[in-house]
């Protein structure tokens, strides 16, 4: 049994490189000056993700946006987030996606590599058609802002076909129409004092009873000599509150009443860039892990410094986008940069618990203070040739519990005295080399990695002396470990005592962009060990081969797959070795004004095989072969020709097995069937929208005795009415779920009442009341409702 744990272990490590499964199903382009909804579909990991985040910019801006994703409809595996229309005008927006995942860790789609370039969202102004009538006079494509700005443009081919009054002029995303003198067939626009950089601009009107646009131009505006700097600045202010009122405390999933207020600030001043992220929850606890975020940061030519929560990343294998608590910052100049991060990794705890029922009371337990520490030098030349060193270490401060929570002595019946540790403090340091190249004729990027750790699993003991480490490894050694022991406790707890190869870990890739193919390689190996506290998804005792593709033909087809290997045992010390291998295949047809295409198709395997060199008495081999696999296909089309009420359609279905059936132990044989209809209806002779989704979900164990047969169907119906140009929006939805497997025949409904508002400019209220019930037919004991109140406010500026 304990074997077969570790070949589900191994699979599910492998999977995690493929943890979470994207399709962007986004539009391509933005409508002028409209909301726009970015959409994606999870099509594996849904149950690991707890949030999902869209960045953007806009242009090549150095500050990115971001806005929290939020599900389709409740059990939806759509996530939509909408961006704001003001920061859609004329000019392309990039963005890609951030996932956070349940074990703490984030992963970014598309990956934020050299090689891989973000997702587009181009504007559209062809809401309307182009009109070349539009004719513009003042075409200097360079000039100075102490000359000022001017726009002229000449409508007189077409001045008796323009409604004058229809006539709308946007320069720099903003509506400057009131600001312009249009005499026909004249429009002029004038600014004295216009900021440097690129400005664009672009006229609309009425012709003839159709939207028409002249094309979008361009100038680029040189800094001023005599300019005042100008402070600059954006954010947003947010406090969200939910509140519980369960009918049974002990009812399942039992949530807490929680508030939370964030913020988030961006500014500029000539050279400085600054921001500042706050988040406060009252779910936050002295005697847990944080739950509150604070950030404070800014960057100057040469210097980038944040203070408070950060997520500092040095390379794949040292520190990788794990929270620190302190500071960080990074000093760079020409080819060279220098970053060094210190912090707090892990909050103390304290808990009670028994421990052994011969101790007489409770015993006490807890977690230690975790700090970190982190550097790293880097030197890039001019040819993009990128080669740095690093360094981290994490210790557990012991001095921060008292010895009662760690340790006690054990009494035997003979009268024998053992200590016993209830936690071990730990510390870790790791030592790594990186270099990587970009050859930009083709665009290749080839890089490695190489890293030793040296891992102590409980330091409360302290350093061993010279003789004591002589004698344990029978042989002289040059160091006293307690001259050291200041900067790394060398004692019996090591792993290993010396380093070797089984404390490295290494790593090779290449990345390529070529006929519109984006591949990705990468081959590693990891010591039985070497362990990384800054890094994550490392796998003890392996060797990894990934390789992912993604290949696109002019945005309308795109294509991507990726295979991954995995094996261990890798210093044949076990007596046995796990295969996994797990490859997956998405493909999207999207083409305007047509309905789009979808697929996908992932397969999971692993087997183990038998080390016959390595044998141990009484031990009998087991065999185990598991294999998983998810069909999924779907349509999806905006039906704009419905009159009055064009419609949003997307239709999935999804059929996959999970099966163990050539093994020794536990077979199994699984099957699951899901279907999955969102539908939404957009009223244009009224301001409604109606939205439906329906999940059908059956499972079936071919094996089991009893309870073979399963299933989960979610209904979900919802409607939304716009006042006063959608300055009040009320809601309501309503949610039935019906399950039915080995926990009995369950049930949820939920209803839902509530309000969006927009009272004043950029702040927006949203406020619903829900109830909640739950019924099982099989233990009506546990059955329970809820009355949710949920508020939500926002302010932008």
């Amino acid at each position: 049994m304990k074997k077969y744990l570790l070949l589900i272990l191994s699979i599910i490590l492998a999977t995690h490189i493929f943890a979470v499964a994207l399709m962007n199903i986004s539009p391509q382009v933005y409508s002028f000056h409209q909301k726009c909804d970015l959409k994606v579909e999870v099509q594996q990991g849904l149950s690991d993700i707890t949030k999902m985040k869209v960045y953007y910019r806009i242009g090549k801006s150095n500050r990115w946006m971001t806005e929290e994703m939020k599900q389709d409809s409740p059990g939806s595996p759509s996530f939509i987030a909408t961006l704001p229309a003001d920061y859609l005008t004329t000019d392309v927006i990039e963005y890609y996606f951030c996932v956070e995942l349940s074990q703490g860790n984030k992963e970014y789609f598309p990956p934020q590599n050299e090689t891989v370039p973000n997702y587009i969202l181009e504007p559209d102004i062809a809401s309307g058609e182009a009109e070349p009538g539009f004719v513009l006079l003042t075409d200097d494509p360079i000039i100075s802002a102490d000359d000022g700005y001017m726009l002229v443009v000449s409508f007189f081919a077409i001045s008796e076909e323009i409604d004058p009054s229809s006539i709308e002029v946007w320069v720099g995303g903003k509506n400057v129409t009131s600001l312009s003198q249009i005499s026909p067939p004249l429009i002029v626009y004038k600014d004295e004092t216009p900021q440097s950089g690129t400005q664009k601009a672009v006229i609309r009107a009425r012709k003839e009873g159709k939207t028409v646009h002249s094309p979008i131009w361009s100038t680029e505006i040189l800094p001023s000599s005599k300019a005042l700097k100008e402070f600059t600045y954006q954010g947003t202010v947010n406090f969200a509150s939910n509140y519980y009122n369960y009918s049974n405390d002990d009812a399942l999933g039992y949530t807490k009443s929680d508030a939370a207020t964030w913020a988030d600030f961006y500014g500029n001043y000539g050279i400085l860039n600054m921001q500042a992220n706050l988040y406060f929850s009252s779910l936050e606890h002295s005697n847990s892990q944080p739950v509150n975020r604070y950030t404070l940061g800014f960057n100057i030519p040469h210097l980038e410094f944040f203070a408070g929560d950060y997520a500092p990343t040095f390379s794949q294998l040292t520190l990788n986008g794990k929270n620190l608590r302190g500071i960080y910052s990074r000093l760079y100049y020409k080819s060279l940069s220098l970053s060094v991060t210190h912090g707090q990794t892990v909050r103390k705890t304290t808990n009670e618990l028994d421990l052994d029922s011969e101790v007489d009371g409770m015993q006490k337990s807890g977690t230690f203070k975790q700090e970190a520490f982190g550097t790293r030098i880097q030197y890039c030349d001019e040819d993009n040739f990128i080669f740095g060193i690093n360094f981290t270490r994490h210790n557990d401060v012991i001095s921060s519990l008292d010895s009662t929570y760690y340790i006690y002595e054990k009494v035997d019946e003979k009268g024998d005295k053992s200590t016993i540790y209830t936690t071990t403090a730990q510390e870790n340091a790791v030592l790594g080399v990186d270099a990587q190249m970009h050859i930009r004729k083709p665009n290749l990027v080839i890089g490695a990695e190489i890293a030793s750790s040296l891992w102590n699993t409980n330091t409360i003991p302290g350093a061993m002396t010279q003789e004591e480490l002589e004698e344990y490894l029978g042989k002289d050694f040059f160091l006293d470990p307690q001259d050291l022991s200041r900067l790394f406790i060398i004692n019996k707890n090591m792993i290993p005592i010396v380093p070797g190869r089984a404390s490295i870990a290494w790593l090779t890739y290449v990345r390529t962009c070529f006929y519109n193919n984006l591949l990705n390689f990468q081959y590693s190996e990891t010591g039985s060990a070497f362990n990384a506290f800054g890094s994550a998804y490392q796998i003890p005792d392996s060797k990894v081969i990934s390789i992912t593709d993604n290949f696109n033909v002019s945005k309308y087809f795109i294509l991507s797959g990726g295979l991954n290997l995995i094996e261990d045992n890798l210093m044949k010390h076990k007596s046995e070795t796990n295969n996994t291998t797990s490859w997956y295949l998405q493909s999207l047809i999207r083409i305007p004004q047509a309905p789009y295409f979808k697929f996908a198709y992932y397969n999971n395997s692993g087997k183990n095989e038998d080390n016959k060199d390595i044998a141990y008495e009484g031990e009998l081999f087991q065999k185990v072969k598991n294999k998983s696999q998810n069909l999924i296909f779907g349509i999806g089309y905006n039906i704009t020709q419905i009159p009055y009420v064009p419609t949003q359609v997307d239709i999935s279905y999804q059929m996959g097995t999970d099966n163990n059936k050539q093994s020794d132990l536990d077979l199994t044989d699984n099957k699951n069937n899901n279907f999955n209809i969102t539908m939404l209806n957009r009223f244009q002779m009224i301001p409604l929208t109606l939205q439906f989704a329906m999940t059908l979900n059956n499972n079936k164990n071919l094996l089991a005795i009893t309870n073979k047969k399963g299933n989960n169907n979610n209904f979900f119906v919802g409607a939304t009415y716009s006042l006063w140009e959608d300055k009040i929006k009320p809601y309501t939805n309503y949610r039935i779920v019906s399950a039915s497997g080995a926990q009995g025949d369950r049930s949820y409904q939920y209803y839902t009442l509530g309000v969006e508002a927009y009272p004043i400019k950029s702040l927006s209220v949203n406020t619903n009341i829900a109830l909640t019930d739950f019924n099982n037919k099989d233990n009506i004991p546990g059955d329970y409702s809820n009355f949710i109140w949920r508020v939500l406010l926002s302010q932008r500026f």
